[in-house]
């Protein structure tokens, strides 16, 4: 299936509340989401846009906002603090750079930022007989449950081997988190835009080469 990158991110405005989804609903349109619940960890990949430089989640009352928005805030949860705003930046970098490395683009990632939020969301498994099946689950409240049950979703990814797709663009200056749906899981680029364009700079990088031994 071939995608087009709307190009509405150009004016895209750092949004607030709750015009945190509707400021990528347009893009999202054209890729369809991750399956389960892994889609919630490609939502917070890509609440940094790198191409624009702008971050939906600049402050504690963004993140209160975008954790509702993603059915992770519980109802008598504490307010998000700014350390906990600190917390979700540095998970949310270690995502991209998992993400990345999954298209084999070799960005350096620190496992200790992810090993402390899966501690800190104090992890415990819950069966249910009915399925003959366990989950895991954080006990953890607040932003720590939050950040726990993101990377329990990564955790279920990587054990049905359906994280290798989720990936970042090949497009360094992109960089935007998508699921790859191909049939050989071997899509590189986040839409034909980026395709394309990193397509024409390998041209011109070869021509420009092959100038300078004439």
């Amino acid at each position: 299936m071939r995608v087009t990158k709307v190009s509405s991110r150009s004016n895209r405005k750092p949004p607030g509340g709750i015009q945190l989804a509707a400021a990528v609903a347009q893009l999202e349109l054209v890729r369809p989401p991750a399956p389960g619940h892994l889609e919630v960890v490609r939502n917070l990949i890509n609440t940094l846009d790198v191409d624009k430089g702008t971050d939906l989640l600049e402050s504690s009352e963004q993140l209160a906002a975008w954790l509702r928005e993603n059915g992770l805030a519980e109802r008598k949860a504490p307010k998000p603090t700014e350390e906990d705003l600190e917390r979700v930046h540095a998970v949310r970098a270690e995502l991209h750079a998992l993400a990345a490395r999954n298209n084999s683009i070799q960005q350096a990632c620190s496992t200790e930022v992810l090993d402390e939020a899966s501690r800190r969301s104090a992890y415990a498994l819950t069966f249910d007989p009915a399925t003959n099946s366990s989950v895991l689950r954080p006990t953890a409240t607040g932003v720590d449950g939050a950040l726990g049950r993101i990377l329990a979703a990564v955790h279920a990814a990587m054990a049905d081997r359906t994280w290798p797709r989720l990936k970042a663009c090949a497009d360094e200056t992109c960089r935007w988190a998508y699921f790859d749906h191909s049939k050989n899981g071997c899509s590189r680029w986040c839409g034909d835009n980026c395709g394309n364009r990193s397509k024409v700079k390998r041209y011109r990088e070869r021509q420009a080469q092959a100038g300078q031994t004439r």
